[in-house]
């Protein structure tokens, strides 16, 4: 009986062989889903690493969206080894004619940004003249110090979302010198308005919408995101928006591939960015709190009803004063030195809303080398 077991799980096994090996066959490693899906990656990884090493724009930027797309941290090196070679001219790449390397770098930058790649300060500030959003998104989530670098991009920033997402940071650290910047550069903007008794007057505003560039997509070249900051998240509505940096007045920011390489530029005026001297007193306020009891109120408004002239000339003068007043009392959060080389910088519109103007109003502040009087309130200086 054992020889005859023997044979019998011998001829089993045999059997057995025999079906499995078809399907041994069919599960060959060039079909295994997993090996196949790793060797695709390691050959894409090994793709955008000859990409990378080379110096032809077009392969560049397509070794970039490979290593973001596939989230490959170890070629980090590469992509920061392209920003150190990258010298900024601060001119667009439309007037320099080397839009190729520019765009090559706007993906680079966007794969460090995607891969939460540290960057640091002294390589992300210098892009700031042809990369502004870019280059705060690494400057604020930086790892290491990057105080000088963003105190430097406050004092030259013009969009406001720039400047804002810079000044968050500051704020928080208050470093020398940041609160005479402010204050240094801050105007009061006086609108009086005179009406008749039993009368008053109105004040208004606007704004609009801003987004990225429509034209057309660049050809044969990988979808790059582009960024935008804000702090007005909502106004896109069909995109959402990346919080960045929180303050009185909170920064987010866009990303959208629009197709284009048309890079958002550090440009104010172009849609409705906000008001820098309502932030600057938003920034002031909070750093006096504890200082003094003023407020500053960068738009105030008074009015003035006519009675006859010396009244008139009596609470112009007040509103003036007042204004100055709250000035020199901010001044008091600065040392003595930097306080000493600041004064009052005032502009003021008077809007005669009465009935009958053939009684002129009378010149009050003309030899008044503080107040501006004006046609029409100016914009706060950048």
């Amino acid at each position: 009986m054992g020889r005859e077991r023997r044979v019998l799980l011998v001829g089993a096994a045999c059997v057995s062989l025999a079906i499995a090996a078809p399907l041994l066959a069919q599960q060959s490693p060039s079909d295994d889903p997993a090996l196949i899906a790793l060797a695709d990656a390691q050959r894409r990884a090994a793709q955008a690493t000859e990409w990378l090493r080379s110096e032809d724009p077009l392969r560049v930027a397509w070794g970039a969206w490979l290593a973001r797309q596939d989230r490959q941290t170890a070629l980090v090196p590469l992509l920061l080894g392209k920003v150190e070679e990258y010298q900024p001219t601060g001119l667009s790449s439309f007037q320099t004619g080397e839009s190729d390397r520019h765009d090559a770098l706007l993906m680079v930058l966007d794969a460090l940004i995607g891969l939460g790649a540290p960057v640091p300060p002294a390589q992300a500030r210098k892009l700031y003249p042809e990369f502004a959003a870019q280059s705060l998104i690494l400057l604020v989530r930086s790892h290491d110090d990057a105080q000088a670098e963003l105190f430097d991009i406050f004092q030259i920033a013009r969009a406001n979302w720039d400047w804002l997402a810079a000044g968050n940071v500051l704020f928080k650290t208050r470093p020398p010198g940041f609160a005479a910047l402010l204050l240094g550069r801050f105007t009061q903007h006086l609108l009086v308005s005179v009406y008749d008794p039993g009368q008053g007057g109105g004040f208004g505003g606007g704004g609009s919408e801003c987004g990225f560039s429509l034209r057309a997509p660049k050809a044969g070249w990988p979808p790059v995101g582009l960024y935008l900051l804000t702090q007005f998240p909502g106004r896109i509505t069909w995109l959402p928006a990346t919080f960045l940096v929180d303050g009185e007045t909170p920064v987010s920011y866009w990303r959208a591939e629009p197709g284009n390489y048309d890079n958002p530029p550090d440009v104010p005026g172009y849609c409705d960015e906000g008001n820098r001297d309502r932030y600057r007193a938003q920034y002031l306020n909070k750093l006096m709190e504890f200082l003094t009891r003023t407020r500053l109120d960068p738009y105030p408004q008074v009015r003035i009803e006519w009675k006859d002239a010396d009244r008139y000339r009596q609470q112009l003068m007040a509103a003036v004063e007042e204004q100055r007043a709250a000035f020199l009392r901010a001044a008091q959060a600065l040392t003595p030195d930097e306080a000493g080389r600041l004064r009052p910088r005032l502009e003021m519109v008077i809007r005669d809303e009465r009935a009958d103007p053939s009684v002129a109003l009378p010149a009050v502040l003309g030899n008044d080398a503080d107040v501006a009087v004006r046609t029409e309130l100016t914009r706060p200086l950048y």
